[in-house]
């Protein structure tokens, strides 16, 4: 059982629905993957407007961003984008 579960944000949801079957296995993959381990960090990392940082992971050609909710024990999945 993982330790955390992982929410997915509206415009997230959007651009995931638009990957193809193939790019959504992946993701999921790695979603199941950090939701099992939540410390684990991105390709690299940026501070947002609020000033919270987002792990950034580039999956083939999509880039995901998220943050830890230790206090929810939630992975946010903030954005998904294909950078083609």
């Amino acid at each position: 059982m993982p330790a955390y579960s992982y929410a997915v944000g509206d415009e997230a949801v959007h651009a995931f629905a638009l990957l193809s079957a193939k790019r959504r296995a992946k993701l999921l993959r790695f979603f199941d993957r950090v939701t099992h381990d939540p410390f684990q960090s991105g390709d690299y990392s940026e501070a947002g407007a609020t000033g919270r940082v987002y792990e950034l992971k580039l999956i083939d050609d999509v880039l995901v961003s998220w943050w830890v909710d230790h206090a929810a024990r939630e992975i946010r999945i903030v954005r998904i984008e294909s950078v083609d």
